[in-house]
């Protein structure tokens, strides 16, 4: 396009917006422009709007998320146009709308749809309408956009107590709340505040995972929908997932922790903070590039806390309760069996002897307590919680029976 035609187009998308026309507009403006089909999405790769030519161009993407981080990632930007050959005959320009800041990060997307090969001129038509886009969205969402922000700035922080409050401030906030949520927090290290929540969005496209906040410098909260126990298991391999991603652009690994799964959405605050010192003990115990479940690391977690004995005790109760409960309901003997085990330098010919049984029945004692437990009695890690797990136990027995 000459420069001419340029400014004609910006003069165009300036009378677009003056006039109210909004994003379709917009969008309809660079399609008749160019020829092609354009579709504008947000910063989490929602739709916002589509329009095309008049006859179309054929069957295109739901969106162009799955394109532009892979590509991005090999061979970058040329003037902010991440280019893609979607099809034999269809082709793919996209760029990002400049935000108001890094920090603020990019309200959107704009791509535009080509067939056959893009000719070099659209580009920076390109750029003007995703200009344009903008100034659309951050005039139409900036009161919606700070809504938000105070709002899951409130949420996260601890500052609502009530249900029914939290309710109603999502509401009024335009947020749509799951069931519960499970935080992470992710450490990108070498990324700009902006552009590290944005890698890790766009890393996250096929979960339905959402980053509303930053956590600090190179720090990016992200947060999963749990509607049933096996969503948990899902947002850990999400996470994961983008640690090997990210880990794999970057020069210098990505490193994530988890918090605990807690039903109660108000108990998501209790989480976040989890999350943070699952994530800061991970780096210390496994190095950069792990990703740390709070859950996890047993004892590791409280010790690094300096959790109170309420909290020691709770967590003997989670660890040792199951072992408990089986005994009860099926008249066996499998806490007693690992007490001794530990207390025997676990020598199985030892604790069989003191039990009046055969080794093989420790044996398949042991196998029982380590399914029941989920745990890996070779472990040091596991041993570690466990034998804690049982100190406290038996501490409290004690104090029981002097009451």
């Amino acid at each position: 396009m000459t420069g001419d035609e340029l400014a004609t187009l910006s003069e165009k998308a300036a009378r677009v917006l003056a006039g109210g026309g909004g994003l379709r507009a917009l969008a309809q403006l660079l399609a008749d422009t160019t020829h092609g089909a354009v579709l504008i999405e947000d910063e989490q790769w929602r739709h916002l709007a589509l329009a095309e030519p008049r006859g179309g161009i054929g069957p295109l993407p739901p969106s162009f998320s799955p394109f532009y981080g892979e590509i991005a990632a090999k061979r970058g930007a040329a003037n902010g146009i991440v280019k893609a050959q979607i099809s034999d005959a269809l082709a793919a320009l996209c760029t990002q709308m400049p935000g108001q800041s890094e920090s603020e990060g990019a309200p959107g997307y704009i791509t535009l749809f080509l067939r056959g090969k893009p000719a070099r001129d659209v580009g920076p038509a390109l750029r003007v309408a995703a200009s344009a886009a903008a100034i659309e969205c951050l005039r139409r969402g900036s009161s919606r956009g700070q809504a938000r922000r105070a709002f899951w700035e409130r949420f996260l922080g601890g500052d609502i107590a009530d249900a029914a409050d939290l309710k109603k401030e999502a509401l009024a906030a335009g947020v749509i709340l799951p069931a519960s949520l499970l935080p992470a927090v992710f450490d990108v290290e070498g990324h700009a505040e902006a552009s590290a929540r944005d890698a890790v969005a766009q890393a996250l496209t096929s979960s339905e995972a959402i980053c509303p906040l930053s956590g600090g410098p190179g720090h990016v909260v992200a947060l999963f929908p749990v509607r049933h126990q096996i969503d948990v298991t899902r947002a850990r391999q999400a996470a994961a997932h983008v640690v090997r991603e990210l880990s794999g652009q970057a020069g210098d690994a990505v490193s994530c922790g988890i918090g605990a799964y807690h039903p109660d959405l108000l108990e998501v605050p209790v989480s976040l903070e989890e999350a943070r010192e699952a994530l800061a003990l991970g780096r210390r115990l496994f190095g950069r590039g792990a990703v740390a479940v709070y859950p996890d690391l047993g004892i590791y977690a409280l010790l690094h806390a300096g959790a109170d004995r309420e909290a020691f005790g709770q967590f003997a109760g989670r660890l040792l309760d199951p072992l408990a409960a089986y005994d009860r309901k099926h008249k066996t003997d499998l806490l007693k069996t690992l007490q001794l085990y530990f207390e025997v330098g676990e020598n199985v010919k030892e604790a069989a002897e003191r039990l009046s049984v055969h080794r093989h029945t420790i044996f398949y004692r042991l196998n029982q307590i380590a399914q029941i437990l989920k745990a890996d009695l070779k472990s040091s890690k596991d041993q570690l919680s466990l034998r804690a797990a049982l100190a406290i136990r038996l501490m409290d027995a004690h104090e029981d029976r002097n009451e």
